[in-house]
């Protein structure tokens, strides 16, 4: 099992507040290298409304995804880099190819590229982009795959999402990720599906590398484990985790002691995951830095010399 880290790189996604937030995802791009994670994720939007439902919405305004993994790129020298997803409408699929090549040598061969149908109609129409019926947008995400197949060689492509549909062109690809959350029976049912689609296309299931997000939570102890609940309940842009209890919320989540938290990895990894993606308290965040220390606690149990 391999642990992804979803870079925090929205203002709302520090432990406080950050406007700055290319810098500040970089020096978390470095902890995360020297904590031993495998590979660090960015999204790739031009903005997310934070805000809870019946609230005005609230804006964020992320650094831009490709030009962060090209500044990590060249400033990290062992993990892997890569976006989580960039949807295929937001850029011309040749120039994509273009950029993820340009990042690939920067990376000397750490990228992996995940991509995506989109999904965020306003998001793409203000922005002056087109937004086509789902069926036009699955035919293009399956052209960009195999796009990006073969004029990047050697740079992994994954494809990003949950519904049935899109998950027959993630048959055709190197990976498959969902996210965010999921319980164990919800990700056995759509990995089913991967399976069928893969038998349909004439692949081998295995011949397509899983991951998966989940939002994370770790305690050094259980009493340790509610007082950061609490804190996070309070850092939760929009008061968004307000009035859910914490075993409410664990149930589709990585949340646990280090030795629960092992436990549950290796009960994913048995289901066929191989990269639980963690993010901190929200999708792309750290809320609290030494969630980040935890999870080296974690990796060690994982590599076996620390406890069952």
């Amino acid at each position: 099992m391999r642990l992804g880290l979803a870079l925090p790189h929205y203002p709302f996604s520090f432990p406080t507040p950050q406007p700055s937030t290319a810098r500040r995802a970089i020096e978390y791009a470095t902890l995360a290298e020297d904590a031993g994670f495998h590979q660090v994720w960015v999204s790739d939007h031009f903005w997310v409304d934070v805000a809870i439902a019946g609230q005005p919405e609230q804006r964020q305004e992320p650094a831009e995804c490709w030009t962060l993994l090209a500044a990590i790129a060249a400033s990290t020298n062992r993990i892997r880099v890569g976006s989580l997803a960039t949807p295929i409408g937001f850029r011309n699929p040749n120039l994509l190819a273009r950029m993820a090549a340009t990042v690939n040598e920067l990376a000397a061969g750490r990228l992996d590229v995940a991509v995506g149908a989109g999904w965020n109609e306003s998001e793409h129409r203000a922005n002056g982009l087109d937004f086509p019926p789902a069926r036009q947008r699955l035919v293009s995400l399956e052209d960009t795959v195999g796009l990006l197949r073969r004029r990047v060689p050697g740079v992994p492509v994954w494809v990003a999402g949950k519904r049935p549909k899109l998950l027959e062109v993630a048959a055709l690809a190197d990976g498959w990720n969902t996210a965010w959350d999921s319980t164990m029976a919800e990700y056995r049912h759509r990995d089913a599906m991967v399976r069928q689609a893969c038998h349909r296309r004439g692949r081998d299931p295995a011949a397509v590398h899983r991951s998966l997000g989940l939002t994370t939570l770790i305690g050094r102890d259980n009493d340790d484990l509610e007082k950061r609940w609490h804190s996070l309940q309070r850092w939760a842009p929009g008061g968004a985790l307000a009035d859910i209890s914490l075993r409410s919320w664990a149930q589709s989540r990585l949340v646990g002691t280090p030795q629960e938290v092992a436990q549950q990895l290796r009960r994913w990894g048995e289901a066929g995951v191989e990269q639980v993606i963690c993010s901190f308290g929200a999708p792309f965040a750290v809320h609290d830095n030494q969630q980040l220390e935890l999870a080296v606690d974690v990796l060690t149990i994982l590599s076996g010399s620390k406890g069952p």
